[in-house]
């Protein structure tokens, strides 16, 4: 299965020609759901540089103290997310193109310095059409 969407992934990517890494903040801005059925329901909603919130596991959560570094390649971009007792400390991998998001997530361990397989979670988004934002008290329980 884990495969068969790394194959799917790789065709969605090659299919939207991620440019090198050229991108900025501003091609993030938007509303970015996950490809293909694994770990469907994760979505990522880019309102500005502050505001940030992450779906994941059903829950929608703010990001904070976010951290971007451009001149790495891949992206380096780092956050905090608040769950349910727990507050999660994230160091992660970008890519971005016009429609799809390549993003690798590493939740205690040490991150990559490249895209892998053998470390982190490996995630495709597609840039979402769905005219209903997310907010914040999408899921305020």
């Amino acid at each position: 299965m884990k495969k068969w969407l790394i194959i799917l992934a790789a065709a969605l990517v090659f299919s939207d020609e991620l440019p090198g890494q050229s991108r900025k903040f501003r091609d993030m801005i938007g509303q970015w759901k996950i490809a293909g059925e694994q770990n469907a329901g994760v979505s990522l909603q880019v309102i500005d540089s502050a505001t940030m919130l992450l779906t994941y596991n059903g829950e929608t959560r703010p990001i904070t103290n976010i951290k971007f570094d451009f001149s790495k390649s891949p992206y380096w971009f780092d956050f905090s997310a608040a769950g349910p007792g727990a507050t999660w400390h994230v160091k992660s991998l970008l890519e971005i193109g016009d429609r799809v998001m390549k993003w690798q997530i590493f939740v205690d361990e040490e991150r990559s310095p490249y895209f892998t397989a053998s470390k982190g979670e490996l995630l495709y988004l597609k840039r979402s059409t769905d005219p209903a934002p997310l907010t914040a008290q999408s899921n305020s329980n």
